[in-house]
């Protein structure tokens, strides 16, 4: 370990320079102090999701007990997690719910999909990437110092800033200043457990490597947001950023489904011997879902209660769905595809992910903004802490560690074969409510009723990679193991997810998604 921290040291001074640094320290003529802090929501995505990086990622979670040094990471991701709720009182005290006035589509749209914030989207994927792939301590303590001390630096100046802000209105900001820089060390254990740590040669490299891919991650970042700040300050706010970048589409071009896999796909033929047991145990999950008793959910006896569990399942699924772009275009892929399967995994992740935009049009057509009435905060909640949506954050930490912890294509073809074939499941009864409102209402609903996007996916000439059948490809027995663990776990926690969807229906968690809008008075 001696050996890498000269690395980490080296780049800790680097990052303490940046220009980012240097800006939130500089007083200004005609700019209050706490203006700067606007970079903040050009990283609102990763402030809000830190949470769930240190719950499903960085903690080594149950297996914690099998060593100190995965104890020590644990328990400091334990504190960690719970700086997301700082952000939350520091959005408000700031007065940012009022600034914006965003509404919860805007918020989703510019969070999950806006061109302004897709190489943080990028960089966020890649980071818990080099988090979930450091399964030794040794490592991933590497590239946890880097992120904590990427961390302490910035909040030993926005320090200043929060002080400035106290000064002139007695308002105490915690995310931004002294409370949260005593719990920001810079450090990635609050003990000695890595101290006389030795390392084989392998692991120094990695631990390398992925220390300084952190450093050039977060420093490219807070190139990205000083600029992004420097130019909304210069426009006067948010405003003109609001019609370009938080502006979902009222309208896209849809052709009908049903979706067709005219391409290598489907395992629907015999698989490789080897691979039976995964295919048999993706049939069954399939069935078991089709045959649960949660698709009655998606029955109602009338256009009134049809359009309410419609609603409530758009907002339910929304940073699913949202989120599934991101999925197929940075966390699938290979970057650097080297083989003929990695290249048709590649092919596979351009043809999905491509239907988000339609959510909004439903969102729309059914008024949900209207309907929840939400600040900024509020919608921020629901998205990242809330209790009734604990179950979709554990299905998104599950699908990202079975894609992140294997560069195996075939294990990754059944990650897509898995996503598909169980949301297809459930998807065919929510568009079987969805036609029906459509058909009694005329609202356009092209996201729950299954349309399709007219376009085909831009895809270079590679017969050799589109012949590839993934399922008929030999593997070894324990390959085998775990791409039934992979169906299985994934199956398991859509389950619950779903089982959480209809308990918070129930308990009527949400009870503006349920009411009509002349029983809410807007």
């Amino acid at each position: 370990m001696e050996q890498v921290l000269p690395t980490i040291e080296y780049w800790r001074r680097r990052i303490e320079d940046h220009p980012l640094h240097t800006w939130l320290v500089t007083d200004e003529e005609g700019v209050l102090p706490e203006q700067k802090l606007w970079f903040a929501l050009y990283f609102t995505n990763f402030i809000m999701y830190f949470k769930e990086l240190n719950l499903y990622h960085i903690s080594y979670r149950d297996d914690r007990v099998l060593d100190p040094r995965r104890e020590a990471i644990s328990a400091h991701a334990d504190e960690d997690m719970t700086h997301s709720r700082m952000f939350m009182r520091d959005l408000r005290t700031l007065g940012w719910d009022e600034m914006l006035g965003w509404r919860p589509s805007e918020l989703y749209y510019w969070l999950f999909l806006s061109e302004v914030n897709e190489q943080l989207r990028r960089r966020t994927t890649q980071i818990t990437k080099l988090v979930i792939e450091a399964e030794d301590p040794e490592v991933r303590f590497a590239v946890v110092e880097s992120i904590e001390i990427c961390g302490n630096a910035l909040f030993r100046h926005t320090n200043k800033v929060a002080n400035e802000f106290k000064d002139r209105t007695g308002k105490e900001l915690i995310y931004w200043g002294d409370f949260h820089l005593a719990r920001e060390t810079g450090n990635a254990v609050d003990d000695d457990a890595f101290d006389g740590a030795v390392l084989t040669e392998e692991q120094r490299e990695a631990a390398r490597r992925r220390a300084i891919r952190i450093f050039e991650l977060i420093d490219e970042q807070n190139s990205d947001m000083l600029r992004l700040a420097q130019e909304t300050i210069s426009q006067g706010g948010f405003g003109y950023r609001r019609g370009i970048h938080a502006a979902p589409p009222s309208w896209v071009p849809t052709v009908p489904g049903p979706e067709v896999f005219d391409f290598n796909f489907w395992p629907d033929t015999d698989a490789h011997p080897s691979q039976r047991v995964i295919q048999q145990t993706w049939r069954q999950c399939r069935q078991a879902l089709r045959d649960s008793e949660h698709m009655s959910f998606f029955h109602a006896d009338t256009l009134a209660e049809a359009e309410a569990k419609l609603r409530f399942a758009v907002l339910y699924s929304a940073t699913d769905t949202c989120g599934t772009p991101t999925v197929y275009k940075y966390m699938l892929p290979y970057p650097i595809p080297v083989n003929a399967q990695q290249r048709a995994i590649n092919r596979l992740s351009k043809r999905f992910g491509r239907r988000a935009a339609m959510l909004f049009v439903d969102w729309q057509s059914l008024r949900l903004d209207e309907h929840l009435d939400w600040s900024v905060s509020r919608t921020l909640d629901f998205i990242y802490l809330d209790k009734a949506t604990d179950a979709h954050r554990d299905t998104r930490g599950i699908i990202t560690h079975h894609i992140d912890i294997t560069l195996d294509p075939v294990l990754r073809y059944w990650t897509i074969a898995t996503l598909k074939g169980l949301t297809e499941t459930y998807a065919s009864a929510t568009g079987d409510l969805a036609e029906w409102v459509a058909g009694e209402t005329g609202l356009d609903l092209p996201y729950m009723t299954l349309r399709l996007r007219p376009d085909a996916p831009e895809l270079e000439d590679d017969p050799e990679a589109e012949a590839i059948e993934f399922w008929r490809l030999p593997v070894s027995e324990e390959t085998a193991q775990q791409g039934v663990a992979l169906v299985t776990g994934i199956y398991e926690q859509i389950v619950a997810r779903l089982d959480a969807m209809v308990a918070s229906w129930d308990k009527q968690d949400y009870p503006e998604v349920l009411r009509t809008l002349e029983e809410t008075g807007r």
